[in-house]
């Protein structure tokens, strides 16, 4: 959990730079932290190379962000 809260934070911290409210750059703290929560647990990783996994972390909120 403390690793969790420090990730959403740094993530925020970042976000607050931006053009994002401060309820949306919680939303995509939480978002990101999850995403990497995931990819570190995720059985499909298991046998993913260390290129791999930052590649997998970059790539899903692609997916699912607007463009």
């Amino acid at each position: 959990m403390a690793i969790t809260a420090r990730t959403e934070e740094a993530v925020a911290h970042m976000g607050r730079t931006g053009r994002l409210n401060e309820s949306d750059v919680a939303t995509l703290a939480r978002v990101v932290s999850a995403v990497l929560f995931l990819a570190r647990a995720a059985s499909v990783n298991a046998t993913a190379s260390v290129d791999e996994i930052p590649r997998d972390i970059r790539d899903q909120p692609t997916v699912v962000l607007p463009r």
